[in-house]
Formats: C-alpha cells, sequence, structure tokens
C-alpha cells in the first residue's frame, strides 16, 4: 500500500513540474512570473477557488521572502507547495461528473434545445459566485461554443468531466 501512496505522490509531483515548466519565464530558467502561479496551479488539471488560489500564494509568497528572485518562483518553491496542496486537498478539487454538469447545464435550457447561448453562458459566469475574468472567459468560449455562439452541453460536459486529467 506504502509504495502505491509514494507513487500516487510522484506522479502529482510530476504534473505539477509538467505544468511549471509551461509557464517557464525563461526557458531554462526555473522560475514561474508570480502573476502566472494560479494559471501553472490549474494546468495541473484542477480548478480551486479563489480562497485556494490565495492559500497558495501567500504560501510562496512567505517561501519567496527568503529569495532574490523578486516577483518570481522557483521550481523547487513551487512544486513544493502545490504538490502538498494537492494531495491534502485532493477531496476539494474533485471534477463535477457529466451527470452533475449536464444537470446544471440542462437547468438554463428550458425549451431543451440541447445548447444555451454562449452569452447566457458568460452572463452567468460572470455575475455569480467567483466571476471568471474577461481573459478566462474568452478562452473557455473558444472551445465551449460553436461558430454560431451556442455551447451544446452534452458535449462540453463530457469535455469538461472527462479531459484526461486526474490529480
Amino acid at each position: 500500500m506504502a509504495a502505491s501512496i509514494t507513487d500516487r505522490h510522484e506522479r502529482v509531483r510530476a504534473r505539477v513540474r509538467e505544468a511549471f515548466v509551461l509557464f517557464e519565464h525563461k526557458e531554462g530558467s526555473r522560475l514561474v512570473d508570480f502573476k502566472d502561479v494560479p494559471v501553472a496551479i490549474r494546468a495541473c488539471g484542477v480548478n480551486p477557488t479563489s480562497v485556494q488560489i490565495n492559500l497558495i500564494l501567500d504560501q510562496l509568497a512567505a517561501l519567496n521572502a527568503e529569495s532574490d528572485a523578486t516577483g518570481l518562483v522557483g521550481l523547487e518553491n513551487f512544486e513544493l507547495v502545490v504538490s502538498n496542496f494537492l494531495i491534502q486537498q485532493e477531496a476539494s478539487l474533485f471534477r463535477d461528473d457529466y451527470h452533475t454538469l449536464l444537470r446544471a447545464f440542462r437547468a438554463f435550457d428550458s425549451e431543451g434545445r440541447g445548447y444555451i447561448e454562449a452569452e447566457t453562458l458568460r452572463s452567468l459566469l460572470s455575475g455569480r459566485g467567483e466571476a471568471m475574468t474577461e481573459d478566462e472567459m474568452n478562452k473557455m468560449m473558444t472551445v465551449a461554443a460553436d461558430e454560431q455562439g451556442r455551447v451544446w452541453y452534452e458535449d462540453y460536459a463530457q469535455r469538461l468531466a472527462n479531459d484526461g486529467r486526474s490529480i
């Protein structure tokens, strides 16, 4: 049993390192700009709340205060903090399953058309809960909406639930 836990932890650390490299400040620098940390965390396949992101940022800032790399986060600190967070908070980071997502989308399709207008989804996501930034919204819509501005939610729910990432 201990070997499987160790293997799982190493897989998490490997995923964190892979995400880090995607956002490296300069190739080979082993540094990431502090402002890119939230996106790098999400690149690990999780969608933490803003409170969780702020906890991670606070931990990284405390570790970073000891270094000279102002505004940058080193790989070692990033890997340590983010890996520990993913391992300890795993239960709170699970993605919703397909059926849960489908029910949520259907609640906004009273006519049963199988899609919702992208602008309707945009409005919902910017006005409730943790609002997405305009940049996040635009990136999401390039994946979610078709050329006519419709989000076919059965396909999109499948993609959200089963995008191949798990922690």
